[in-house]
């Protein structure tokens, strides 16, 4: 018997089912509640299956409360869900998330819920199911909710927010409805709310920046790694804002994990802020050290005067700092967005921030992955309160055109089909450049082949290893590195008695031309070449291959190395 289910649900969008990798909310509210004496579950999925959930705890009379989880997506899901559980089975409903302080008394009356807990949610939540369980206290004296009063709309005195972060209990598996599929991985709150107050985003609006002590972080780490075999390798997502504020705190932690990396294998995400690294580069050394392999960092746009409107506190010149930094630090993945029609928003920063990108990307070796996304109209920020002072204007400030596939905004100049197309045209480009930037060996080898190590071990692809799979040539060929089946040129002692092995399948990719030539993903080669092409086999050494074509060594290895350019041999020894 549950007291409370939590619920986290979204529609199967564009055939694609949502996405909660690092998402913690509904579930540190069911650690808390059961803590307290609560019976408590969570859920996060599709609206089909929580709706299924949702019925069978209900009409068994297995629960007594629902919560939902509400966030600028699922506003409409939330009304359905509601009202159902309210007309079917007539159980209080409350509703809270990032989203809360925009539900308003027209969505109070959609929904049917009961009320909207507007800011951190678990001491809120437990009064609630105080009064709605065990007829304690009144909703006029709870902190921290909107609710209809009669029939008056009434938002009650804001709760502050919890302090001693120490105090909130671990989660753990019983706070699952369902049992978790984790892959090896497994999610970390180590703070909340952030002193940046970016005109875009409501992550710092008037909450503070609380921690937990590095003694508790890593607490909770060794008890979640208790749940792992010993020899699994782990991903760690570290999923507050500001993990990387207060360097001395970060330094315990890193060295913490350090120290437990000599016995576990685990590495992990965390996001940064893009000046307070470059002020401090040493956090980058033990970020990496601890075992960071993809840091999120707020890039947003490629204009000194963009990122001013942005409030971000950072400069162009300070990203390519920090990219740089963590390149040569071993850090992996470096992730970032580049926002279209958003502040100032025009064809000129459109051109800079193309520019912008191609450089960063370029600068990063393989290590820059780039989104690329359009402004949400996201609840209490100064972009959304104020669109006019950022040369913009809000179309949909409901969410009801876009799934994040199509712009909630336009500007002055420019309406959004033409952001749209922007977007499109940008993703292509740094697809493309990605793409170049592999088939010409501006990415280090080695860097290729911890993509293709990485995958074995888990399905976090970085958009990068997602480009080389769709290159058949290009996997094939880093392919046969990494499984040590094949070598690059430059790692044989003596290339004459190597033996060239072609990684390009012939009926696929060679198409005639004429009598002497012929073509190979897109590039022309001699009927000379192709003769060396075809005996290719990794049968003949390149010894044997010139006598075969009367040739001598050295011209036989200027074609080979013609084709290794394309990556279309590698070289066995035997």
């Amino acid at each position: 018997m549950l007291d409370i289910l939590f619920l986290n649900i979204h529609r199967r969008y564009l055939n694609s089912a949502p996405s909660h990798g690092g998402f913690l909310g509904i579930y540190l509210l069911s650690a808390f509640v059961r803590r307290e004496g609560y019976e408590s579950k969570s859920f996060s999925g599709t609206l089909t299956a929580g709706l299924q959930h949702v019925d069978e705890l209900c009409a068994a009379g297995e629960v007594d409360m629902i919560g939902l989880y509400c966030d600028y997506e699922n506003v409409t899901e939330n009304i359905f869900l509601s009202r159902h559980v309210k007309q079917t089975y007539n159980l209080p409903v409350i509703v809270g998330g990032p989203q809360a302080t925009a539900l308003d008394e027209k969505f109070l009356r959609e929904s049917k819920c009961y009320a909207v807990v507007r800011g951190e949610g678990e001491l809120t939540v437990l009064e609630l199911m105080n009064f709605f369980l065990e007829d304690v206290g009144s909703l006029e004296k709870i902190s921290g909710i909107a609710y209809l009063r009669g029939d008056k709309f009434a938002i009650n005195p804001a709760r502050p927010p919890i302090k001693n972060l120490d105090a909130l209990p671990f989660v753990d598996e019983d706070c699952y409805l369902e049992p978790e599929d984790f892959s090896r991985d497994f999610s970390l709150m180590t703070g909340r709310g952030c002193p940046f107050n970016c005109a875009f985003c409501h992550e710092g609006i008037g909450r503070g920046v609380r921690f937990r002590s590095a003694e508790n972080v890593l607490a909770e780490i060794d008890e979640r790694l208790k749940n792992f075999p010993p020899d699994d390798e782990l991903y760690i997502l570290f999923t507050d804002d500001t993990f990387t504020l207060d360097g001395a705190r970060v330094k315990k932690i890193c060295d913490g994990l350090a120290e437990r990396r000599k016995s576990r294998r685990f590495k992990f995400f965390c996001e940064g802020h893009v000046h307070t690294l470059y002020k401090n580069p040493k956090m980058i050394r033990c970020l990496a050290a601890g075992g960071c392999v993809r840091l999120q960092l707020g890039i947003e746009a490629g204009t000194e005067k963009v990122l001013r409107a942005y409030v971000k506190q950072s400069t162009p010149e300070e990203i390519f700092a920090v990219v740089r930094l963590c390149r040569d630090a071993g850090i992996e993945q470096v992730y970032g967005n580049i926002i279209l029609g958003g502040a100032n928003f025009s064809r000129e920063t459109f051109a800079a921030d193309k520019k912008f990108a191609h450089e960063l990307i370029a600068e990063g070796q393989g290590v820059v992955e780039l989104g690329v996304v359009t402004f949400w109209p996201l609840a209490e920020t100064k972009m959304t309160r104020c669109p006019d002072e950022f040369g913009i204007k809000i179309c949909d400030a409901d969410f009801l055109t876009s799934v994040g596939d199509f712009p909630q905004v336009e500007t002055f100049e420019l309406d959004r089909l033409t952001i749209l197309e922007m977007r499109r045209e940008l993703t292509d480009e740094i697809s493309a450049q990605m793409v170049d930037m592999l088939e010409n060996w501006r990415v280090p080898t080695e860097k290729i082949l911890s993509w293709l190590r990485e995958a074995r071990l888990r399905k976090n692809y970085s958009a990068w290893f997602t480009e080389l799979l769709r290159r058949e040539i290009l996997f094939a060929y880093y392919e046969m590195l990494e499984r040590g089946e094949g070598f690059h040129s430059a790692q044989v002692e003596n290339l004459s008695t190597a033996h060239p092995l072609r990684v390009v399948e012939l009926v696929k990719h060679l198409r005639r031309i004429d009598a002497s030539t012929a073509q190979i993903c897109g590039e022309t080669f001699s009927g000379d070449e192709l003769e060396i092409l075809l005996l290719t086999t990794g049968k003949l050494s390149v010894e044997e291959i010139s006598r075969r074509v009367n040739r001598t060594i050295s011209d036989v290895l200027k074609i080979l190395a013609r084709l290794e350019r394309r990556h279309l041999i590698v070289y066995t020894l035997h």
